[in-house]
């Protein structure tokens, strides 16, 4: 009798093997899933991958998101660090300017009350757009992008519309063999934005710097791009965000979702392929800075960083 059924219990231990080898364990430590080997063999698979880490179902899901959401509403965007030498200051010493022709261009700056000092400098014809963009390069330590490949922003690395307006950035080229995304800033280069770009497409970044006016350019023909996958809500309420997230994940049922905070915004990224839907939380609305002469001084020649 044991000899008849050991091909039985052999067929058991490998329908178990098989089950845990091809589905791996909830990630969520209170996880009250199927137990017996049965119902975890033929229970269907409801499950999704947070950051890399395996939920058996769409509670434990939401479960996970909640405390990840309510970790990421509690984070203060972090603050720039001041540019390692600020572009007036580098542009004179690489005798693109004179000083007085820098205290012009922050004149003109603070008269007019808006522009970045690149701007005026341009406009006032101190300098081309070629050089003060070769400046910016040289002040971030980065290439000038030479050329733009816009259809990479409606591949799998795309950037919802409202981050790339808010840090005046272009996804142009993404390199599928080596994972690398390549990001062009019209300004500032905000290694913060770039590191959760990171962590939410699983690749690396490689920023570079292109002209201000290029950038504007680019983000206006985005604008004119229909973008079904980005969903924007405006709310700071968790519970909200919550319920909000928790619809989403009910309708979509994705295979795996990553999130992460990117500046004032919450990003969420739910991915069913080849389909992938991105949530966009705007936890805050933009900041307005007011600057004195002084103030707009220190920061060409004193190291800020405001309009660079």
């Amino acid at each position: 009798m044991i000899e008849v059924l050991k091909p039985i219990a052999r067929s058991a231990e490998w329908f178990s093997r098989s089950h845990q080898n091809g589905r791996p364990n909830c990630a969520l430590v209170s996880c009250a899933g199927p137990k017996s080997l049965w119902q975890r063999i033929f229970r269907p698979r409801m499950g999704a991958f947070l950051h890399g880490h395996y939920y058996c179902s769409s509670r434990c899901l939401e479960i996970a998101l909640m405390q990840q959401i309510s970790r990421l509403h509690t984070v203060l965007p972090s603050v720039p660090p001041a540019n390692r030498i600020p572009l007036g200051l580098l542009m004179v010493a690489r005798g693109k300017l004179t000083h007085l022709e820098v205290r012009a261009a922050l004149e003109a700056q603070r008269r007019a009350r808006y522009g970045s000092i690149g701007d005026w400098i341009e406009k006032l014809g101190f300098a081309s757009e070629r050089e003060v963009t070769a400046a910016l390069a040289l002040q971030w330590g980065c290439p000038v992008a030479s050329s733009f490949d816009l259809c990479a922003d409606n591949s799998r690395a795309s950037i919802p519309l409202a981050i790339l307006e808010a840090f005046r950035m272009i996804p142009f080229n993404y390199a599928e063999s080596t994972k690398t995304l390549y990001v062009a800033f019209g300004a500032r280069v905000d290694h913060a934005a770039l590191y959760a770009v990171e962590k939410i497409l699983d690749c690396r970044t490689q920023p570079c710097v292109a002209s201000p006016k290029r950038i504007a350019r680019q983000l206006e023909q985005l604008r004119q791009l229909p973008r079904p996958n980005d969903v924007e809500f405006f709310t700071r309420d968790l519970s909200e965000t919550v319920r909000i997230t928790s619809s989403y994940i009910a309708r979509v049922s994705p295979d795996e979702v990553r999130l992460n905070r990117i500046g004032r915004f919450v990003w969420l990224r739910l991915t069913r392929r080849p389909l992938l839907t991105n949530l966009v939380f705007f936890l805050e609305p933009p900041a307005v800075q007011s600057q004195t002469p002084a103030t707009l001084f220190a920061s060409q020649f004193g190291g800020g960083y405001e309009n660079v």
